[in-house]
């Protein structure tokens, strides 16, 4: 009986971190490569060009069971032309993300996380009337997002939150 019991134990401890392994560990790196679209326009008629972004993170803590912080960088850049002049945003900015450890994730890595670092916008108007303007500004973002890997360094991701553009999705490189 105490070895059925043993028995029984060890197949649900097993299952049970089997059902919790993680696509994002501690040590592992990944490299997102992507385009953005959707953006605040402040009520002007920007053309639909999508932002270009990339991200870099290191899994850095990792808390068994739970899931894994990663740090990083992150910069984008969005170019818009529009009647009357063009406009151009990019950020750069510090990334700190949690990979969550909730189902079995073999390729598939669910995160949430933040980005904090500076934004330098410029408009460049068409009407020699009115002067060019710049702005630099402190960037903050809370974001959620995805990985999906269906080769074991190479898939996909996909990004929701404010930043150079609501959404952003693309590439995602792990090494």
């Amino acid at each position: 009986m105490i070895k059925k019991i043993i028995t029984f134990v060890a197949i649900v401890i097993f299952a049970s971190s089997s059902v919790f392994a993680q696509q994002f560990d501690k040590g592992d790196k990944a490299l997102n490569l992507g385009i953005g679209m959707g953006w605040s326009t402040y009520n002007i008629s920007l053309s639909p060009i999508p932002s270009f972004n990339g991200s870099f993170e290191a899994g850095i803590l990792q808390f068994p069971n739970i899931g894994t912080i990663g740090v990083g960088a992150f910069a984008g850049f969005r170019f818009s032309p529009y009647s009357g002049g063009k406009y151009t945003n990019t950020i750069i900015a510090a990334r700190g993300v949690f990979h969550f450890q909730f189902f079995d994730t073999s390729n598939f890595d669910l995160y949430a996380g933040l980005h904090t670092g500076l934004g330098y916008t410029v408009w460049n108007y068409d009407n020699s009337y009115i002067s060019n303007s710049t702005d630099t500004y402190f960037v903050d973002d809370v974001f959620v997002g995805a990985r999906w890997m269906p080769k074991k360094n190479l898939g996909f991701f996909a990004e929701l939150g404010y930043g150079i553009s609501y959404l952003k999705a693309g590439v995602a490189l792990k090494f």
